[in-house]
């Protein structure tokens, strides 16, 4: 976490799969018997000051101070059962809605003010929508950021629009696509999920953050969850996969404070910075090579005459390719069979501006 912050990072989240194995009705943090509710009735005033306890040590104790924290992790899910590989815990609407206001009572108790409650972290975005629907006010006013999981739903507009009404921040807050076949590391299906995922989601549900779920696994797991598989035992190799570099095409050259623009297109993304003058476009192409043309009528390009173009296929991580002529009209990129092509254009302003 210091590394992390060291490194730039500026937002912390804190989140629970599980309340302790003591505080549940099966005696697990795998989940209940028959996947309901697992913490016991009595328990809701401690498990929220456990939560809080935590956040509070990581502040007093190493100087992070989490800017939000969330009590659930795919709380409507009905598969956490005792004796799962993975901790979890179910909580349905109503235990929700209780844990949710009892964290928040305890961060606002013990004066920690720069952590505030997100919620619900669902597997799907439709459970998101559906939940937020049963909370009452008081809920709704102890929640400061909605997070939802996009493995699953439809209803991004939905959400978005949910967000806006309420005034609330809101985070793709986990995906994960390491369940795709093959399980080979250069495996460019998972790469090509990964990109449509972040475009479809950018572009409809518009939330400030996506978050990946797993970017480090042990490389003896036989699936590509991980952007790099690391040696856990010997702690001494590690291995960046296909999907490291597709998630780069995004995430070098997107950053934060760039806003999304809409484009025709549902396998190109744009991303303009007002700040650094700088235009994003990221192109997925699952078929054939060809050449994509992009109008740039918005833009005026003052000096800039190329543009700077990379790529991530089945023969590349991430190259960097020659540069492309910016024309008064636009641009011509050239897409490489089977790939996720990155357009970087410099020192451009948005007209409308």
């Amino acid at each position: 976490m210091k590394g992390a912050l060291e490194r730039g990072a500026d937002i912390a989240e804190a989140f629970s799969n599980s309340p302790p194995y003591w505080m549940t009705i099966s005696g697990s943090v795998t989940g209940a018997v028959d996947g309901s509710n697992n913490l016991q009735e009595d328990q809701y005033d401690a498990f929220a000051d456990y939560l809080t306890e935590v956040v509070r040590h990581y502040r007093d104790e190493w100087g992070i101070t989490f800017r939000t924290l969330d009590p659930l992790n795919e709380p409507s899910s009905d598969w956490w059962k005792k004796g799962n590989m993975q901790e979890g815990s179910h909580f349905s609407n109503d235990k929700q809605a209780e844990i949710i206001k009892k964290v928040a009572a305890s961060l606002q108790s013990k004066g920690l003010d720069g952590t505030v409650v997100s919620a619900a972290d669902d597997n799907s975005i439709d459970e998101t929508v559906f939940n937020f629907s049963l909370y009452d006010q008081d809920t709704l006013d102890a929640i400061s950021q909605i997070n939802t999981h996009s493995y699953n739903g439809s209803k991004m507009e939905e959400l978005r629009e949910l967000a806006k009404k309420h005034g609330k921040k809101l985070w793709m807050s986990e995906y994960g696509t390491g369940g795709s076949e093959p399980h080979s590391h250069d495996d460019m299906t998972s790469v090509q999920e990964l990109a449509e995922r972040i475009m479809f989601d950018l572009k409809v549900m518009q939330p400030s953050a996506w978050v990946y779920w797993q970017a480090v696994e042990d490389e003896g797991a036989n699936n590509n969850w991980g952007f790099i598989h690391a040696d856990f035992a010997a702690q001494d190799s590690y291995e960046l996969t296909k999907q490291y570099y597709g998630m780069a095409q995004f995430t070098k050259f997107i950053r934060p404070g760039a806003m999304i623009i809409p484009t025709d297109d549902g396998r190109t993304l744009a991303a303009y910075d007002k700040t650094s003058q700088r235009l994003v476009l990221v192109i997925r192409n699952e078929l054939s090579a060809g050449k994509t043309s992009f109008a740039l009528e918005p833009f005026t390009y003052g000096n800039s005459t190329t543009a700077q173009v990379y790529q991530t296929s089945p023969d590349s991580d991430m190259k960097q390719l020659e540069d492309i002529k910016v024309y008064s009209n636009g641009i011509e990129v050239n897409t490489a069979e089977n790939s996720i092509t990155t357009v970087v254009l410099e020192g451009v302003t948005l007209q409308s501006q």
